[in-house]
C-alpha cells in the first residue's frame, strides 16, 4: 500500500512503527479481531482514560468468541 496509505487517519492509529490498519491487514484479522486491535491501540490516546475503547474491545472480543463457538461442531 505504500507511504500515503500509512499516513492517512488519526495519529492515535499511527504511533508505532506499523500503522494499526497495516498490522490488521498483515495478520489477516477479520472484522471482530480487527476491531479489538483498533480499540486497544487507541485506548487512552483518543480520550482521557480509554475505558470506553477498552469496553468496545471487550465487546468485539466477546463477539469473536461467540462466533467461533457457533462454528464448532457439537461435541
Amino acid at each position: 500500500m505504500g507511504q500515503v496509505a500509512e499516513t492517512k487517519g488519526p495519529q492515535y492509529y499511527q504511533r508505532g512503527p506499523v500503522a494499526v490498519w497495516t498490522f490488521i491487514r498483515q495478520q489477516q484479522l477479520g472484522y471482530f479481531l480487527g476491531n479489538v486491535i483498533k480499540y486497544v491501540c487507541r485506548a487512552g490516546h483518543k480520550d482521557d482514560n480509554g475505558i470506553e475503547d477498552l469496553e468496545k474491545a471487550i465487546h468485539y472480543l466477546e463477539n469473536e468468541i461467540e462466533s467461533r463457538r457457533e462454528a464448532q461442531p457439537d461435541s
